[in-house]
């Protein structure tokens, strides 16, 4: 195992986003969510793309790793491209961009760490904004500057999180699974309070003495109940898929403790518990920022046209997957 960073910093919203693209993920749903850009989602994003210019001008907005970007340039329709500008207020890093054609990556601008409320293009510079999964995080600030810099007759096409989708019922469970991780009686709470002991483990004299130790003992059984209890949340979950994670994780590192030591460790949980409650962050926004039908008109008078499209888009199994929407320049 690497040695982990002495510093603990407060996650703030930046961070927990940016941290989480530089990993390389492709989208903004919980990490039990898989369909993203297939089906009927695919489709919708095919029909606007056939519905380009020759030499259109494109701007990917709260682009995260760019995914929509490679996307459309991998496309039948990226050749009439004339280039493609990928904003996002993270520190974003797509992994997929090291690997593009040159052919591609030409026509490509990534502006990481930018507002997508206050770009840095002149008005009216292109003919199609996009955002998926995205530009409801920004709000109407964000729509307003995706009106200044579309030309007259440009169109914005999103997708956005529906207040009563798949995605949104994810979060909701990995929130209430990493708020129990999280909790006094939560399975990293007692793994830390078991690191002393399985330290002291590291040496014949150590474990001899560990034996008749009261509050080792104790620890011992209260780590192996919260197991028990992972093990029951998992069984019981319908997306159980940090609750797996963090318990590999766990397992893994208390195994190592002997050889790492009870510093160490300590602070390999500590990164643990930020890296939780920066998931937490990201799928509390993901439910604050999902929109019903109301949300939607709301957000709608801040763009500068006409709301053309808006249709509830499901995946293939009937859940929904979220709004469909696609606006016109005045």
């Amino acid at each position: 195992m690497t040695q982990p960073s002495t510093a603990t910093p407060q996650i703030s919203r930046s961070d927990a986003w940016s941290h989480y693209w530089v990993t390389g993920v492709q989208h903004s749903c919980p990490g039990s969510f898989s369909a993203n850009y297939t089906g009927r989602i695919g489709k919708f994003w095919e029909d606007v793309f056939a519905e380009l210019a020759e030499q259109a001008r494109v701007l990917d907005a709260c682009c995260g790793n760019a995914t929509m970007s490679q996307l459309l340039l991998d496309s039948q329709y990226g050749a009439q491209v004339a280039g493609v500008d990928a904003v996002d207020a993270a520190r974003v890093d797509p992994h997929w961009l090291r690997d593009a054609p040159e052919q591609v990556a030409a026509r490509f601008h990534l502006h990481p760490e930018t507002d997508v409320a206050a770009m840095p293009f002149a008005a009216a510079s292109f003919d199609l904004c996009i955002s998926h999964y995205g530009i409801e995080y920004a709000g109407a600030p964000a729509l307003r500057e995706c009106s200044r810099v579309l030309r007259p007759g440009g169109r914005l096409a999103a997708v956005m999180h529906h207040a009563d989708s798949l995605p949104v019922r994810i979060a909701l469970e990995e929130i209430a699974h990493i708020d129990w991780l999280l909790s006094d009686e939560g399975l990293l709470a007692c793994a830390q309070a078991l690191i002393p002991s399985l330290a002291r483990a590291g040496t014949p004299e150590g474990r001899e003495a560990l034996r008749s130790d009261a509050q080792a003992n104790a620890s011992r059984a209260a780590f192996n109940a919260a197991l028990q209890a992972v093990k029951t949340r998992i069984d019981s979950a319908h997306w159980a898929d940090v609750l797996l994670e963090q318990r590999e994780l766990l397992m893994q590192l208390v195994s190592q403790v002997p050889h790492l030591g009870a510093a160490v460790a300590i602070q390999y949980l500590e990164q643990m518990r930020e890296a939780l409650r920066a998931a937490r962050l990201r799928q509390q926004e993901l439910r604050e920022f999902a929109l019903d039908e109301a949300g939607i008109s709301r957000l709608f008078e801040s763009f500068d046209g006409t709301l053309d499209r808006r249709e509830v888009l499901h995946f293939e199994n009937g859940e929904i997957a979220g709004w469909a929407l696609v606006a016109t320049r005045a």
